[in-house]
């Protein structure tokens, strides 16, 4: 594992030479991608300097643009290329795309390994109004489709260039009427949870990068925001339970932004939190776009704020859903402590994870935090134990996530990643990525928990 690390640091700091020609670097013509056919494939070529791509061209090519890795592999221009290095050189090799895909965009677990000391990395994701009246009217927890880092977006500070720099300008709702757009930020707990979308958006376009994906264009398959002028890593998640303390932001299209909620994964709700914005909205308002009423509700009871606190404090009453603790059961976390198991809260903070366990009697080092509610915070490193269990079924012979349940019938997820499987179960298109409905619990067979150990 160290020497994959040191390896793959290397290699994503390395930059390449891109052979240009003598019109494209005048600005004469658009720059082409340098290729070699190599019979069975195409090779996109390059070389690790200038002084490299001189002695393998005999100096019949005098320029060149420089690139790095993830650059390369965010553009790249057909998943059924190859990546020649010095090709004609003593030392070259010659890398498949799908090798290309996971150096440039390694995991995040494989990130971790490259810098053990690196902090839990803040993942982002924008919200639709569905998603915030998920959150905030009916006190959810959960999170599924595509996320990114927030670091690899610090650089854009307005809501539609985001939206554009994340293919996600076209999804209706991201940007809301007064053009802001809103996100969900927090701190990942248990890197592995958090898949790279390796694929395509067919089956052999996957099968070229080796990958576990197939999803609707438009979608680059090699781990990186469909956008070829941004280099943004994305990550697939299914049902992921938020930790204490993730947070609901709004980017304003002033380019302002303003932190609205917070989870408060003890008492499983959302807090609103009071900023003003005396230029655009009164204090007290909940986030652009959250009176968005979801398909079973009437229109008007979607949240519309709260009674107004100080700027900056978090209010007092909770978000109007109040607790799911219902929906808990069926994706939670659970950690072992001095040889006694707990359900357990993860929270991710910059010294590293700590797990919240919870208790329903008094006990040393816990804290009465509601009714009947005890918690004690703890170091990961602490815990004999970590795991992240969810509800699994087959339903019409798929396996299925189970994210809930209302009557006689439960909420599945298909998190297989093959959309053409999950048009064929007729499931509902949530969000890109994302394909889940209401089905008879009848129908759901073999319900069993899948535990995964968390890593960090």
């Amino acid at each position: 594992m160290g020497d994959l690390a040191l390896c793959l640091g290397l290699l994503r700091a390395a930059e390449f030479a891109l052979p240009l020609s003598a019109a494209a670097a005048a600005g004469e013509e658009p720059a082409a991608w340098p290729t070699a056919d190599g019979g069975e494939r195409v090779w996109l070529v390059a070389y690790t300097s200038a002084q490299a791509m001189r002695a393998a061209t005999g100096g019949l090519t005098d320029h060149h643009r420089v690139v790095s890795l993830p650059e390369l592999a965010a553009g790249w221009p057909d998943p059924g290329w190859g990546l020649a290095v010095n090709p004609g050189l003593p030392v070259g090799f010659f890398l498949e795309p799908g090798t290309v895909a996971r150096l440039a965009a390694p995991s995040p677990a494989h990130d971790r390994a490259a810098e053990p000391g690196s902090g839990a990395p803040i993942m982002q994701k924008p919200l639709r109004p569905a998603d915030l009246y998920a959150y905030l009217a009916e006190g959810g927890s959960r999170v599924s489709g595509y996320c990114h880092q927030a670091m690899d977006v610090a650089h854009i500070a307005t809501p539609a260039v985001l939206a554009d720099a994340l293919g996600q300008a076209s999804e209706e709702g991201v940007l809301t009427e007064q053009g802001s757009v809103n996100l969900l930020r927090w701190r990942a707990a248990g890197l592995s949870l958090y898949r790279v979308p390796y694929g395509g958006t067919d089956e052999l376009t996957r099968a070229a990068v080796a990958g576990w994906v197939i999803e609707e264009p438009p979608f680059t398959g090699m781990g990186f925001a469909p956008n070829v002028d941004q280099v943004i890593r994305e990550y697939k998640i299914d049902g992921l339970a938020l930790p204490h303390g993730a947070e609901i932001w709004e980017l304003t299209v002033s380019g302002v932004e303003f932190r609205r909620a917070v989870f408060d994964g003890d008492l499983a709700r959302w807090l609103l939190v009071h900023e003003s914005r005396p230029d655009e909205t009164s204090p007290g308002e909940a986030p652009s776009g959250a009176g968005a009423t979801s398909p079973e509700t009437s229109p008007g009871e979607g949240p519309s704020g709260a009674a107004a606190a100080s700027d900056g404090a978090l209010a007092e009453e909770p978000s109007p859903g109040g607790p799911r603790r219902a929906a808990a059961r069926w994706q939670r976390h659970r950690a072992r402590v001095g040889g006694a198991e707990y359900e357990a809260v993860p929270d991710a903070r910059p010294d590293g994870l700590w797990m919240r366990l919870r208790g329903a009697e008094p006990a040393e080092g816990f804290e009465r935090v509601g009714p009947g509610l005890f918690v004690r915070p703890v170091r990961a490193g602490d815990c004999e134990a970590i795991e992240f269990v969810t509800t699994v079924g087959e339903w019409r012979g798929v396996t299925c996530k189970v994210h809930d349940e209302r009557g006689d019938e439960l909420l599945v997820e298909y998190a297989g990643g093959l959309l053409p499987v999950a048009r064929e179960l007729g499931l509902r298109r949530a969000e890109r990525g994302v394909h889940r409905d209401w089905v008879p619990r009848r129908e759901v067979l073999g319900l069993r928990e899948l535990a995964v150990p968390l890593d960090d």
